[in-house]
């Protein structure tokens, strides 16, 4: 039913049509047992009008069987696209701590693998409701044939799914811990990709990240997963065994209880049932299938509860692709009075607070952030641009709180490159100056003109060097032109000669262009390059000495 409502979601009437021809086609199929309990009288054999209604019959269910499909199919493709569409909407509009919180692994194991079952599963709906319409069929004509007959028949198919929904029950726990497993296999390749260099330098983390980590994670999958598909093994065999066993039934049992039933009626009784095993079979086939697709709706509906779409102004752009893009703001003063963050980890008594800071920045600022590993920087990075939302205090932009309702607006005034920054292969400009031309421009300057080339703002490639890399990100923030740019450790990756290009050349012409920029950094050789610095300690500004400096503003 799950399945099916989400199919109705998409697409109420296309759903009902799709539903109303698999039952046409599961009718006409059942138009089969009224022909074959005719074969006794021979009338199939003498008369040419039921030759034209077998011919009919095959015409209708092939043609309604076909279309009924291939109408959910392209639903079901459209559901899952909309669906993901909707589950990265979500993702953008979630707080940034709230995603950390959640895990890449498990955002990732649900766009992929989740979804990759409902898309491989939701096309089964139309053939289920044919095959449903065929029981249901069947089980009308038997009782034409004889209800006492049929009476027998549904309780011996009661005890027999009864048994059948025991072992499914036992099925699902399992495979419901099995994926579970996932997140945590998930979880492994992402850290074999990412930490392959560490791998390969340290053999005693090698061996225990591939023979215990990862090989314990994909042990438990496969027992979970074994352990559930064994049971729908059985389950398949069983309902194979009750059927021959129902045939049997009618042929030894139900005639000595229920006396003479006729020939005619005991054969109409046996052939609706052959009839009936392939819908039985397909539908038996099918409930693992479901169930696994109930287990990736109950991962998706769990990260949904995680990820509801906030009431923003980049929650209502996320909605409405046609929203139009906000201007960069006009400001002169951004204030931080008493702000601070506390970043919590889950564990009871580990969390780090860092504020309350007191801080004021203006255009044409040349502003360096210091401090030791976890003394905040980051943290501070973050708050700064919003995307951590301030605990206490407040952040203002020209005396305006920043708030729900102005975070987007607020956000347009920065481009950041962070110390684990995504290259994005497509570039972004609003200047009028052609993108290719401009980017051209630009990897002169970094040095880059004989490694990369820009083609319809697309990059040529991202194959190169983490420094190179990062050139590319300083490039891509070139081509955005906002207010204020942030570099959190942007020259750690860099060679001597262009740590210098950044320090003494391009961050000064930044400054002189009227851009405030913020770089947290560890190179002592050129504070004295910077109007201000902030040196951060366990989160508190501890001192911001004033740098002589030949430009820029200073406060």
């Amino acid at each position: 039913m799950k399945l099916f409502f989400l199919l109705l979601r998409a697409n109420a009437t296309r759903v009902s049509l799709a539903v109303f021809i698999s039952i046409v086609s599961g009718a006409s199929s059942a138009g089969l047992y009224y022909l074959a309990g005719h074969v006794w009288q021979d009338e199939l054999f003498t008369s040419t009008s039921w030759i034209l209604a077998f011919v009919g019959v095959i015409a209708v269910m092939a043609v309604t069987g076909y279309w009924g499909q291939i109408l959910v199919l392209d639903l079901a493709l459209k559901t899952v696209r909309d669906l993901r569409m909707e589950l990265s909407s979500k993702i953008l509009s979630t707080p940034l701590a709230q995603l950390e919180q959640l895990g890449s692994h498990r955002q990732l194991a649900v766009l992929t693998e989740d979804v990759t079952t409902l898309s491989r599963v939701l096309p089964y709906v139309p053939r289920f409701a044919t095959d449903a319409t065929m029981l249901i069929a069947g089980g009308i004509y038997m009782a034409m044939l004889s209800w006492q007959a049929l009476l027998a028949v549904a309780l011996f198919i009661c005890v027999g799914v009864g048994i059948y929904q025991v072992i499914m029950s036992k099925a699902m726990a399992h495979l419901r811990a099995s994926r579970d497993e996932f997140d945590t296999v998930h979880d492994n390749f992402r850290a074999l990709h990412e930490g392959v260099k560490q791998l390969k330098l340290n053999r005693k983390r090698r061996k225990l990240f591939l023979f215990t980590d990862l090989h314990d994670s994909l042990e438990r999958f496969r027992i979970f997963a074994m352990s559930g598909r064994r049971l729908l093994v059985g389950s398949e065999v069983l309902t194979r065994v009750l059927f021959f066993g129902l045939i049997g039934a009618m042929v030894f049992a139900i005639p000595p209880l229920m006396g003479e039933i006729g020939a005619e009626v005991l054969a109409g009784f046996v052939a609706t049932a052959l009839i009936l095993f392939r819908p039985v079979n397909s539908i038996m086939m099918l409930v693992p299938d479901f169930g696994m697709a109930s287990v990736a709706l109950q991962k998706i509906d769990d990260l949904g509860l995680s990820l509801d779409m906030l009431e923003t102004e980049e929650g209502a752009e996320l909605r409405d692709p046609s929203s139009p893009l906000l201007p960069v703001p006009k400001w002169k003063k951004i204030e931080l009075k008493g702000v601070s963050y506390t970043y919590r980890t889950g564990e009871v008594g580990h969390a780090f607070t860092m504020g309350p800071i007191d801080l004021v920045l203006e255009p044409g600022e040349l502003v360096f952030v210091e401090g030791g590993n976890g003394s905040g920087k980051t943290t501070f990075a973050k708050v700064l641009c919003s995307l951590y939302p301030h605990d206490e205090g407040e952040l203002l932009m020209d005396g305006v709180p920043v708030t729900d309702a102005n975070i987007e607006a607020y956000r347009q005034l920065f481009s950041v490159v962070f110390f684990d920054f995504h290259l994005f292969r497509k570039l972004i400009s609003d200047s009028e100056v052609d993108i290719d031309t401009l980017a051209a421009q630009h990897l002169r300057e970094l040095e880059l003109e004989h490694k990369v080339g820009v083609k319809d703002g697309r990059l040529s490639t991202q194959d190169l060097s983490q420094g190179q890399r990062k050139r590319l990100a300083l490039l891509a923030a070139y081509l955005e032109d906002r207010p204020i740019y942030l570099f959190d450790e942007w020259a750690a990756d860099q060679d001597p000669q262009f740590k210098s290009i950044f320090y003494s050349k391009i961050l000064p012409e930044l400054r002189a262009s009227g851009k405030t920029v913020i770089a947290i950094t560890h190179d002592d050789r050129y504070m004295h390059l910077a109007d201000r610095r902030l040196k951060l300690e366990d989160g508190r500004l501890v001192q911001t000495p004033v740098q002589a400096s030949t430009s820029g503003a200073s406060n």
